[in-house]
């Protein structure tokens, strides 16, 4: 992980990208607080503590941005293949 700054709102999270599809977001107390979509009280997905938290848009586009420019290295970004179906 390394740390990446939100361009909107300030948050300092850590992030880890493995593809463009997959992205690994650590996230700690101070940064939830700055967040204005998660804010400090968010209590997770649809209020049931422990469950998922919700995807910031703006650290999203702040973290494809920082991958697409190299400040935030992509460990494999050949495109995840398209499966094939079979009727």
């Amino acid at each position: 992980m390394q740390p990446l700054q939100c361009t909107e709102c300030g948050a300092l999270v850590g992030v880890e990208k493995f593809s463009w599809e997959h992205t690994s977001v650590q996230w700690n107390a101070a940064a939830r607080a700055r967040c204005q979509v998660l804010g400090a009280g968010d209590p997770g997905r649809d209020g049931r503590p422990g469950a998922p938290r919700r995807a910031c848009p703006a650290l999203s586009d702040s973290v494809t941005a920082a991958a697409e420019s190299g400040a935030v290295p992509v460990h494999d970004d050949r495109p995840v293949p398209t499966p094939i179906v079979v009727p």
